[in-house]
This record gives structure tokens, sequence and C-alpha cells, in this order.
């Protein structure tokens, strides 16, 4: 995935932390910071709410989050992978327990992916969206508008600007590209457990799925109530998709027909 020439949110906050790493706090962690055992991976695609989860993890005293370390707009794809990779295993701060990242499924290369499924230490959240449609038209949105996320204080783009159009020649077969990436996520990571995030039950449940992810790497301090991210795009996909009629008569006779009403 290419970002556009617009600088998010997002990205800012990844920036500005890069270079408070980098010039301030990395050299202070090299000398008295401590390693840290623990690590783990968000995996999924685009526009299914990882950067609320990212948000929320990073409320933690116990997690130390990295963003899109291995993306197209922090490296060359295939390229400087240990490089990329060896930022995971730096010294901590004496609160840090867990390390993680957010990773999709186009970050790595298939070479990339074999080498980062021989690290048996990583924990796998493995976050997808219901409505796979709703993924898309978010993504698309994200291009044209250049907002990859909203904080809670800040005033979203007008619908106006919002509205797309979607490829209908493509969208089945983006659709199913989708869903084999989560099948082939399964398969990669099945000799180990996972936790499962969907994100409906995500944006519905935040206190509950939480505590779940609290659980599952071992910190009891995440604190939901505090994430600064809220929904981009609350209205209704007849609302955002200029050519919805055409989506509509394209979808309703096959699997993908429930997504219209999501």
């Amino acid at each position: 995935m290419t970002m556009n020439g617009n600088q998010t949110l997002p990205n800012l906050r990844s920036a500005f932390v890069s270079l408070y790493d980098n010039a301030l706090s990395r050299p202070y962690l090299i000398l008295f910071g401590h390693k840290v055992y623990q690590r783990f991976a968000i995996v999924g695609n685009a526009r299914t709410g990882s950067n609320y989860l990212l948000d929320g993890l990073k409320r933690s005293n116990s997690i130390r989050m990295y963003h899109e370390i291995f993306a197209d707009h922090n490296r060359k794809i295939g390229e400087n992978f240990e490089k990329t990779f060896s930022a995971l295993y730096q010294n901590e701060s004496r609160t840090t327990k867990i390390v993680g990242f957010k990773l999709f499924y186009n970050h790595l290369t298939e070479e990339e992916w074999k080498k980062f499924l021989s690290y048996k230490d990583f924990k796998i959240i493995h976050l997808t969206r219901l409505n796979r449609l709703r993924t898309l038209v978010s993504l698309e949105i994200a291009f044209q508008t250049g907002q990859w996320a909203k904080s809670v204080n800040a005033s979203g783009k007008q619908l106006t600007e919002k509205r797309v159009f979607l490829d209908a020649s493509r969208l089945v077969r983006r659709l199913e590209q989708i869903e084999e990436n989560e099948v082939l996520t399964r398969s990669r990571f099945s000799e180990r457990k996972i936790l499962e995030v969907v994100y409906e039950e995500l944006i519905k449940n935040p206190v509950e799925t939480f505590q779940s992810i609290g659980k599952y790497l071992g910190v009891n301090d995440i604190d939901p109530s505090r994430i600064r991210l809220t929904k981009q795009n609350p209205e209704s996909l007849r609302q955002l998709i200029i050519n919805y009629d055409e989506v509509h008569l394209l979808l309703k006779s096959t699997r993908f027909a429930e997504y219209l009403d999501g």
C-alpha cells in the first residue's frame, strides 16, 4: 500500500516517535534500558481498525508499539528486512514487558514471510473486518482524502469529500483477495495459538475486547477509555459509494450480498 502525498496523523506521529527515539530516547535506552523477551504482531489488512487497536495498546505502559515498520513508506518492500526487524530487539524502558508492531498482508514478500515465520517467539493478533466491502470503501476514501485516522476532537471530512467510485470490474476479485489473505494467515500460523480480533466487535465492545487482548499479551493496564481515535466513515454505503446501484447489482446475487447492508 502506497501512501499519497498528504502526511496523516498516524504517519506524522510515527515519524515523531522515530525521531524522538533516535535523537533522544534511544541512546538513553541503550545504556539504561533492558532487553524484552516477549513480542507480538498485529497482522491484517489495511482499514480494519488497526490504528484504533494500535492507539489502545499504546495506552499501556507495559507495551512498546512500533507502527508499520515494513510498509513501503518506511522501506522498499523486499529490502532491509534484517535491519528493519532489528528494531524489535532493541533495549526498551524498564516498564516494557512486550514489544509489538503492525504488519499488513502486503508488507512482506513471500521470502520475507518465511523469515518472519521462523521467529516462533511472536504472539499473533489477527485483525479482520467482517464487512470486507467496508474495508475497500474505507481504503479508497483514505487514498482520496489523505486522512488515515481521525482523533476524537478533530473534525472529519465532509461526505462530499469522501464519496468514492468503485471499479466494478475488479471489486469481486478484491473481496476474494482479502478472504484469501485471511485464510493464508491462519494457515501460516496454524501451529501456534493466535488471537482473532474482529473490527466490529472491537468497536462495539472495546472494554471486553481489550481485556481479552491484555490477557493474551500478559498485560493488565490497557485503558481503552484513553483512546484518541474514532470511526471515520459512519455513513451508509449508499451514501459513500457514488456508483452504489452498480455495486448493488453486481453483488446482490453473490455471497458478498450481506456486505451491502453493513
